[in-house]
C-alpha cells in the first residue's frame, strides 16, 4: 500500500475505534468537502481554474494538492457516501489536477482502517468464533480499507483468502448520508422533469444493498458463473463457511492494482484489459440485463496478459428486458441516422417529456453522436479514449447543454450514468485503443435475456 509516514503510524497503531456519526462531525464535514469538490470540478471542466501542466513544477496546483490530502484524511475517517464521491473524483478526468487525483486515488482502497480490536469483535459476533479459530492465520492490518468495509489477508483450509469486514453501524451512517443526499437531489432538481424522490429512492436502495454481504455473495457467485464464458475475465470464489451478512470471505486474487498496471503495462496489455472491461460491461447490460454498477479502478486487478479480475459485487442493478430493448432501438436509430426513430426511442426511455416544444433535439443528437463515437469504431478506424474526450462530454451533457433543465433521468439511469462515465474514465486513463464497435454492436444485437 502507498501512504505517508503518518498514515503508516495510524495503521501500526490502534486505528479508528468507530466511524463518526454526529451531525457536526459528519454531515457538516460531508457538505463542506462536497461543495469544495464540486466547485473545483466545475471550474476545471469549464477551464476557469489555473492552467495546469502535469509533471511541471510550475504547473503544480498546490491548493488542489492540499485539498486532496485533506479529503483523504477526513473522508478516510468518515467512510460512507461522501467517500464514494471522493473515489469518483479520483479518476474522472477534469475533476481535479492529475497530481491531486493521484493523492485522492488512495480513497479507492487505502484509507485509515478501523482498529483490529473492533474488527475482531465483528468477526466473532458474525461467524461465531474468535478469528484465530476461524482462520489458519489472519493479518490484523488490512490490505484495503474503503467506504463500507476493510479487507484482511488470511488463510483458510490451506488457501489464501481475502476477508472483507463491514464497519460497525455503517448502515446507520449511510442512512444519515443518504438523507442529506436526498435533500440535495430535491433542491438541485427543482424546475426540471427529474423525479427527485424516485432518484433518491434508487440511490438509497442500491447503496444500502451494499451493506448486505449475503446478497453480495449471491451476486458474486452469479457473476463468477456468468463471466466464466469470457476468456480474459475472472471473479474470485466465495467461501460461504466464512461469510455472513457483515463478513465476506473470498479466495485471494493476485494482480496489479490500477495505478501500477497503468504505469507499467505495455500498450497492448492496456488495450486488452480495456477490451475485457468494455465487453463485459455491455454484454452484461444488453444481453444479460444486469451489471455491477461500481466501476471505479479499485474494483479491478490486472495481469500481464490483459486478464482482469473483477471485484466487489455489492452494487448490482437488474433491468427489465423491455427497457433494454428500447435502449437497443435507440442505439440502432443512431447507427442508421434515423432521426424520427431516435426521437421516439429517446422519449420511450423517459429521458424527456413528450410535448416539450422547447427541447433542443439537434443538440441532443449532437451529444449522442459524440458519445457514440467509440461505438462506431472499427478495426480499420479504431478509437482511442482520452481525458479530453471525457471532459468534453461533461460540457455537452451538463454545462453547455441547452436541455440541462429539460432532460429527465428515470431512476435506472442514475447508476447507468455512473457506470458509463466511470467506464469512460477508466478507459481514458488507460488510453485504451480498439474497435469498440465490434463489442458494442454484438451486445446490442444480442437477445435480452436476464441472467438472474
Amino acid at each position: 500500500m502507498v501512504g505517508s509516514s503518518d498514515d503508516r503510524d495510524d495503521r501500526d497503531g490502534q486505528g479508528l475505534q468507530a466511524i463518526p456519526r454526529g451531525f457536526g462531525d459528519r454531515t457538516l464535514v460531508n457538505l463542506r468537502f462536497g461543495a469544495r469538490l464540486g466547485a473545483a470540478a466545475m471550474k476545471r471542466t469549464l477551464g476557469l481554474g489555473k492552467a495546469f501542466a502535469s509533471g511541471s513544477p510550475a504547473g503544480r496546483d498546490e491548493g488542489a494538492l492540499r485539498d486532496a490530502a485533506a479529503m483523504v484524511r477526513e473522508l478516510g475517517k468518515l467512510k460512507g457516501l461522501a467517500m464514494k464521491i471522493g473515489q469518483m473524483a479520483s479518476y474522472l478526468p477534469g475533476a481535479l489536477p492529475e497530481e491531486a487525483q493521484e493523492v485522492l486515488a488512495r480513497l479507492q482502497a487505502d484509507t485509515q482502517p478501523l482498529a483490529w480490536s473492533t474488527v475482531s469483535e465483528v468477526l466473532t459476533r458474525e461467524l461465531g468464533g474468535a478469528p484465530t479459530t476461524l482462520f489458519d492465520a489472519i493479518e490484523p492490518t488490512p490490505f484495503a480499507a474503503a467506504s463500507i468495509g476493510q479487507v484482511h489477508r488470511a488463510r483458510h483450509d490451506g488457501r489464501a483468502v481475502a476477508v472483507k469486514v463491514q464497519y460497525p453501524s455503517v448502515d446507520e451512517v449511510l442512512e444519515r448520508d443518504l438523507a442529506a443526499a436526498g435533500w440535495f437531489l430535491k433542491l438541485s432538481s427543482m424546475g426540471t422533469p427529474i423525479d427527485a424522490k424516485a432518484v433518491a429512492g434508487e440511490l438509497r436502495a442500491r447503496v444500502l444493498e451494499e451493506c448486505d454481504y449475503v446478497r453480495e455473495a449471491d451476486s458474486q457467485e452469479r457473476f463468477r458463473a456468468l463471466l466464466a464464458r469470457y476468456p480474459h475475465c475472472e471473479v474470485p470464489e466465495v467461501v460461504r463457511s466464512r461469510s455472513s451478512r457483515r463478513v465476506l470471505t473470498t479466495t485471494f486474487a493476485e494482480g496489479a492494482p490500477f495505478a501500477r498496471f497503468r504505469a507499467e503495462a505495455t500498450r497492448a496489455e492496456k488495450d486488452a484489459a480495456g477490451a475485457a472491461i468494455f465487453e463485459t460491461c455491455f454484454r452484461c447490460v444488453f444481453e444479460h440485463c444486469v451489471y455491477n454498477a461500481d466501476p471505479h479502478p479499485g474494483n479491478y486487478l490486472f495481469r500481464k496478459d490483459g486478464h482482469v479480475v473483477f471485484l466487489d459485487f455489492g452494487c448490482v442493478r437488474r433491468f427489465d428486458p423491455a427497457m433494454i430493448d428500447t435502449w437497443k432501438r435507440f442505439a440502432l436509430a443512431v447507427r442508421r441516422d434515423d432521426r424520427a426513430a431516435f426521437r421516439e426511442a429517446f422519449l420511450d426511455l423517459g429521458l424527456a417529456r413528450r410535448g416539450d416544444a422547447k427541447f433542443d433535439w439537434a443538440h441532443q443528437l449532437e451529444v449522442t453522436r459524440y458519445l457514440y463515437a467509440p461505438f462506431l469504431a472499427t478495426k480499420a478506424e479504431p478509437f482511442t479514449y482520452t481525458a479530453e474526450y471525457v471532459r468534453r462530454s461533461y460540457g455537452l451533457m451538463i454545462f453547455d447543454n441547452p436541455n440541462k433543465l429539460r432532460t429527465a433521468m428515470p431512476p435506472e439511469w442514475l447508476f447507468l450514468n455512473r457506470l458509463q462515465w466511470g467506464l469512460n474514465a477508466i478507459l481514458a486513463q488507460l488510453g485504451a485503443t480498439g474497435p469498440w464497435g465490434d463489442h458494442w454492436w454484438a451486445a446490442v444485437e444480442s437477445t435480452s435475456t436476464p441472467a438472474f
